[in-house]
């Protein structure tokens, strides 16, 4: 995964976040930590019906929960 990427949840969510656009990769949650998996790369996904996001329009996903749908150039 990288930026630039198109991604779609595949983690079994209800709601329906439409496709995204990864824009950055995180250092660190600034919500939680993935307690299965604590080293599970995290990324901004710019989504178009997202459900919550950060102060800049982004949500934090974690790389298990997406996938790629259309790789960046």
């Amino acid at each position: 995964m990288k930026v630039g990427d198109l991604v779609r949840r595949i983690d079994g969510v209800d709601y329906n976040y439409g496709v995204g656009l990864v824009v950055r990769s995180l250092t660190e949650n600034p919500f939680i930590v993935n307690v299965n998996n604590p080293k599970d790369p995290r990324w901004a996904v710019l989504w178009t019906n997202p459900l919550y996001t950060m102060n800049d329009g982004t949500s934090v996903q974690y790389e298990s929960e997406l996938e790629v749908i259309g790789e960046a150039g």
